[in-house]
């Protein structure tokens, strides 16, 4: 054997045994969750970096766990809705959280009929995010569903075990188990924001409001004010919610569709960018879909997302890192403790002490968009120096505002 084959050879071995430990490695620490070898205290338990691959992570722990209940939506639904909390009935655990950050309705309908392949839960929770339904009249609807890539399962495993990216999130995961606000995904889906309350408690509640505030009016400013096409169409999202109501009548599963809380700024907001009007007709087309369900179906609609003593919570002064915020992290963003409330709000009405979240109909409709557009009222005229804040973060977004792109 020449040198050079004995140099070749010695690369090779070498790179092979590289690989090798570095993959035992990947497995042991097991960043993103997708082996369970091992789960040790200060070692790998706090999945740190699972929301790095959070679909493959959430799609194998809701196989493994098989519901009876599924939680589906965005990030308002993965934060606020914990399947531990206690108001959940008995006969619906376990209960997994499938929702997933950035994602909309479509995606939802894609996740619920996956896990259809191996389960039928009795029960879902669907969050709707009127600004998923957002589109530019003049894009045509050229939507296609999503679908399962069937090759990723294998891709993402050979990126988890042998990619320099997969090492450096084991370090990290490693160096999180020893930090005070890791951000991280439990077992169940859920996320408890543990990197929020470390932001909350260093920067403040208002730090942390005026920044989404800001995200917000450049959004709204620049984004469409439509959910309908040139020609009249809806945008794609409904026809998956009818979907998801279609498929789950056939299966005999209880939906309740859940319109968000968000905090009053998120709703003045609505109204000082021209979304108002889009925002009530998001509503109306919600609930032809709902109550034009197949005779027998067991789905509602909930809407959580008016003024209310929930939304009109009080952010505290600039400066103030030592109030917490009861309901909201930022006026996106609402806590567990709210979700908790809608949750028994949803499972049983009668008990709820505030009349607080309406279950929209076709009966009741007009009159809740009436009530709610009172109780915006209301609130503008009696928070004057927040309405003129808000008014300054529009008008900045406004004067740089760029041509609506759709979000698909």
């Amino acid at each position: 054997m020449s040198a050079a084959q004995r140099y070749l050879r010695y690369l090779l071995l070498s790179t092979l045994a590289l690989l090798g430990v570095v993959s035992i490695f990947n497995l042991l620490v097991d960043p993103y969750g997708m082996f369970r070898v091992i789960s040790i205290d200060g070692f790998n338990r706090i999945k740190s970096q699972a929301g790095q691959r959070a679909e493959l992570f959430k799609r194998d722990g809701a196989e493994r766990m098989r519901p009876n209940a599924l939680i589906l939506g965005n990030s308002r639904a993965e934060i606020g809705f914990d399947p531990q909390s206690p108001v959940w009935p008995e006969t619906m655990r376990p209960i997994f959280n499938l929702a997933l950050p950035g994602k909309g309705v479509e995606s939802a309908l894609d996740e619920f009929t996956h896990v259809l392949e191996y389960k039928t839960p009795k029960l879902i929770v669907v969050g709707i995010d009127f600004l998923d339904f957002r589109v530019d009249p003049a894009t045509p609807d050229d939507s296609v569903p999503v679908r399962h890539d069937r090759l990723q399962w294998l891709r993402e495993r050979v990126f988890a075990l042998l990619t320099l990216s997969a090492l450096a999130d084991s370090l990290a995961t490693i160096k999180a188990q020893h930090e005070p606000y890791p951000t991280s995904l439990r077992d169940d889906g859920f996320n408890p924001m543990r990197d929020y309350v470390g932001i909350a408690r260093k920067e403040g509640y208002n730090a942390m409001f005026l920044q989404r505030d800001q995200e917000n009016a450049k959004a709204y400013a620049r984004g469409s004010k439509s959910i309908y096409l040139s020609d009249g169409r809806p945008a794609w999202e409904f026809r998956a919610v009818g979907k998801i109501i279609g498929v789950a009548n056939r299966a005999g599963i209880r939906v309740r569709f859940v319109i968000y809380p968000v905090h009053a700024h998120t709703l003045v907001l609505f109204h000082q960018t021209g979304l108002w009007p889009a925002f009530e007709a998001w509503k109306r087309e919600l609930v032809v879909r709902v109550d034009g369900a197949t005779p027998g179906a067991n789905v509602e609609l909930w809407d959580f997302s008016g003024f209310s003593p929930f939304a009109d919570e009080n952010v505290p002064p600039p400066g103030d890192t030592t109030s917490e915020m009861r309901w909201y992290w930022e006026a996106g963003h609402f806590k567990k403790s709210l979700g908790e409330a809608l949750l028994a709000r949803i499972f049983d009405p009668q008990a709820s002490p505030l009349e607080w979240g309406r279950r929209l109909t076709a009966s009741n409709l007009e009159e809740v968009l009436r009530w709610q557009r009172a109780a915006r009222d209301e609130y503008e005229d009696s928070h004057s120096k927040e309405i003129s804040e808000l008014a300054g973060l529009v008008a900045a977004a406004s004067s740089a505002s760029r041509p609506f792109r759709s979000h698909r």
